[in-house]
């Protein structure tokens, strides 16, 4: 072979490692255009806050590999998670470094956080809603409870919640609750006591309101005492699991326990002490849990009430609950809840034990006037939800508090259709709403500040012509 050939021989296989080395340098190349690798996250801002808890809400950690084509929309939906864990009021995510050749980049977030002490003056409706209080009790003094409360929302920094409440008045209450919800690994714990006095108490449902009575001698009609502590497990940053032990003890005056209703601790009974296991987890994978603007959310929990058979209060309950949102277009949501209970054991359950719709947070738009007990219950709801209106107001020096200077606001208008059924196999007499389905209808204004504080002013409709205005409010803690 002439040198010339043998040249030619080289060239085509220089040239053929060439177009290899081209073609990988390429995808290397494409491949770092379309991921890259979170070398570090660092946070400021924090002057109480642990790392700790904003790393475990997180979707990603240091090392992790993330999409680009994705890497606005990640960014934003952890930012609105840490918002919406009720420690911050302002969080910015920033992009330091980004180095184009490795794909390296890291994470800078910077958080405002919230005021987290509030030692306050209870003054406070013993009603089951501000609603009953201002309808049903034309504003009685007498039905006000008064005292002090401090809640602490981030005691250690690890976003643990001390509360104590010294309160008279209607119902006297002494209460003391500790919750960390992250120690070691995910595991958290929680522990909690109460005492309270009646004298004055709801003792019967009579066409689906709660009739109460206080006796002359104003004696204690109903004494409570529940002590327990909790293990909790978050797995994710979307699951979490909480195993709870409790010890409850009720004790009725006998003109209660003998005339009014001898069904209310059942049997005549005066005195009931069971104790409470229970189980729930949660998987939480709203996009800003607060107010969701999508993503879909699931509860679960299971509750055995005493240990056996010759119990007080023998019982094994299940509750489900799921919710899913979506973003119909800019600023427009639409959200759907379901939420469903049911008792295992299907014995007859004292008065002060049967609640369903009305109680606990499970109330239906339109009947905020009325209680339908029952051993079971089904409640749905759908809302269609239009942002009008988002600023941070600046108080600058008129608000001497700096936590509060700059303050987040939104306001939403919102229409809202819901159905449920409480189902009562025992006390079917006198309440015409239990063991039928009901529907409402509404329209309302929501006023969300702080990322925290939700208020709303609604309107509202039922099934059996009542409609009338109504406000509501929740924290997020």
């Amino acid at each position: 072979m002439s040198i010339f050939k043998k040249s030619v021989e080289v060239l085509k296989i220089i040239s053929f490692l060439v177009l290899v080395l081209f073609s990988i340098a390429q995808m290397k190349g494409q491949a770092l255009a379309d991921y890259v690798i979170v070398k570090d996250i660092v946070i400021k801002g924090n002057r109480r806050t642990q790392e700790k808890v904003m790393l475990i809400e997180l979707d990603f950690k240091k090392g992790d590999t993330l999409s680009v084509q994705n890497l606005g929309k990640q960014i934003e939906r952890n930012k609105k998670r840490l918002l919406s864990i009720g420690l911050f009021n302002f969080v910015n995510f920033n992009i330091k470094d980004w180095n184009y050749e490795t794909g390296e980049l890291y994470f800078e977030i910077t958080v405002v956080e919230n005021w987290y002490i509030y030692p306050s003056i209870i003054l406070e409706f013993a009603d089951r809603s501000f609603n009953v209080w201002w309808k049903d009790e034309n504003f009685a003094l007498d039905r006000v409870n008064y005292g002090l409360r401090l809640d602490h929302f981030n005691l250690t920094g690890q976003k643990d919640r001390l509360k104590l409440k010294f309160q008279r008045g209607f119902q006297y209450k002494y209460e003391a609750e500790y919750e960390i919800p992250n120690i070691y690994n995910g595991w958290g714990l929680g522990a909690n006591i109460l005492f309270s006095e009646n004298r004055e108490i709801g003792y019967k449902t009579t066409n689906n309101r709660i009739n109460f009575i206080k006796l002359e001698d104003e004696r204690v009609l109903l004494n409570r005492l529940r002590a327990g502590f909790s293990f909790s497990k978050r797995n994710t940053a979307h699951l979490n699991q909480v195993v709870r032990f409790e010890v409850n003890r009720f004790e009725i005056d006998t003109s209660v326990s003998q005339r009014l209703n001898p069904s209310y601790l059942l049997n005549g009974r005066q005195k009931m002490t069971y104790g409470l296991l229970s189980y729930s987890m949660v998987y939480d994978k709203r996009l800003y849990p607060v107010y969701p603007e999508g993503g879909y959310f699931i509860f679960f929990d299971v509750k055995k009430f005493g240990w056996n058979s010759k119990s007080d209060y023998n019982n094994l309950t299940v509750e489900v609950e799921g919710q899913n949102y979506f973003k119909l277009a800019e600023k427009l949501y639409l959200g759907n809840r379901a939420k469903v209970r049911f008792n295992l054991n299907r014995d007859p359950l004292a008065y002060i034990n049967n609640n369903s719709i009305g109680h606990g947070g499970n109330n239906l738009r339109g009947y905020e006037l009325y209680v339908m007990d029952g051993s079971d219950y089904l409640i749905a709801s759908t809302a269609l939800r239009y942002q009008f209106w988002q600023k941070v107001v600046d108080f600058g020096r008129f608000m001497p508090v700096k936590a509060f200077k700059l303050m987040p606001i939104a306001s939403n208008i919102r229409f809202v259709y819901n159905t449920g059924y409480a189902y009562e196999p025992t006390y079917k007499q006198t309440n015409a709403l239990n063991n039928t389905w009901l529907n409402g209808y509404g329209v309302a204004l929501d006023f969300l500040l702080l990322n925290n504080y939700l208020f709303a002013i609604e309107y509202n409709f039922n099934q059996i012509g009542d409609r009338g205005l109504y406000l509501q409010s929740s924290f997020n803690f």
